[in-house]
């Protein structure tokens, strides 16, 4: 059975393909399409020869076919060659689609059938029946750690090698967006010509994004209690356009990893734990590490207030600069002002 908050594990279907291993039915769903497109690519790498891929390969989205016509296309037999493979779209939006529920019961072995769908309702068929045989597969987004793993993985599969810095200064930059990283790994590896390591110069200079200008320079800074540096930061990413919005909810994300930092040190959990506790990668981790040491549990309470206090005021047309800087500055120095009016302006 499908566990939906499973891992999209796209490399294991890939080394199946590269076998001629193949399941007669796979159901892709979920937020992260990336992942999936890459699967079936490498599908319809393996699965066909391109020489008969116009006999053997149908590609539909789900509003221009419907249940009947995927059973028939499915059930046909392959010309010249071992298999044929099936390929539906948007499948959420196939009208009749409950017939599916035979086929995915008795499905041919001389077809793939691949369909992707959004968000299917696994209530109803044929949804209950793909969860209950085991062929729904769900793509999430990946969680911070998983995407910081996941791009040290793909410098590695193209037989390059990337500082620690620089994936974490790539992963502060783009977010969790597979594609877009995809595509900003591509032009650092271009850029870098032959040489194999990625630093973080390349991805500065690269993806276009001073170090001392970003969320997670910015973040460090102030768990650093380093204010001078932290107020310099943030006046050049407010006069570059930044959001103050922005800014204030990745200091409160950088908080919220501190705070259950500090619980896993409380815990005595290994460095390997507070990896997976944290969503840090161990580069990161070390660094949260000595910035805990600066706060107590109570002061990182306060910090929520601070900043709940600087959200406010900001959506209120508050002056920008004005409220990050009396923020940090409570953050840093510990004092936090009673009523939201005081960093209004």
């Amino acid at each position: 059975m499908a566990k939906s908050r499973e891992k999209f594990d796209g490399e294991k279907f890939i080394s199946s393909f590269k076998k001629r291993e193949f399941a007669p039915l796979y159901f892709f769903y979920g937020d992260e399409s990336f992942l999936i497109e890459e699967v079936v690519d490498a599908l319809l790498e393996y699965a066909i020869n391109p020489a008969m891929k116009e006999f053997n390969l149908d590609i539909f989205h789900g509003n221009e076919i419907d249940g009947k016509k995927i059973i028939s296309l499915a059930a046909a037999y392959p010309m010249m060659a071992e298999r044929r493979v099936v390929i539906i779209k948007d499948f959420d939006r196939v009208s009749g689609k409950e017939i599916l529920e035979s086929y995915a019961e008795k499905p041919s072995s001389t077809t793939v059938l691949v369909m992707i769908g959004n968000s299917p309702d696994f209530r109803k068929k044929p949804f209950l029946t793909f969860k209950k045989l085991g062929v729904a597969h769900e793509s999430r987004e990946l969680f911070d750690n998983e995407t910081i793993t996941w791009i040290e993985a793909k410098v590695k599969k193209i037989k390059r090698t990337i500082e620690p810095g620089a994936v974490q200064l790539l992963h502060s930059y783009v977010g969790n967006n597979l594609r877009e990283l995809s595509n900003e790994i591509e032009k650092v590896v271009i850029a870098i010509d032959e040489r194999q390591k990625i630093s973080i110069t390349d991805v500065e200079k690269v993806v276009g994004v001073s170090r001392e200008f970003s969320a997670f320079q910015l973040c460090d800074k102030i768990g650093e209690k380093n204010a001078a540096k932290a107020l310099e930061i943030t006046e050049r990413m407010l006069n570059t356009g930044e959001s103050v919005v922005g800014i204030i909810a990745a200091i409160s994300n950088h908080f919220v990893r501190l705070w259950k930092l500090q619980d896993a040190v409380r815990q005595r959990k290994s460095d390997q734990e507070m990896l997976q506790y944290v969503y840090f990668n161990s580069f990161a981790l070390r660094s949260s590490l000595a910035q805990i040491k600066n706060f107590r549990p109570d002061e990182i309470e306060n910090v929520f207030l601070i900043l709940a206090e600087a959200d406010l005021a900001a959506k209120s047309s508050g002056d920008p600069k004005l409220i990050m800087a009396r923020s940090i500055t409570e953050i840093i120095s510990g004092v936090i002002n009673q009523t939201a009016d005081s960093i209004s302006v």
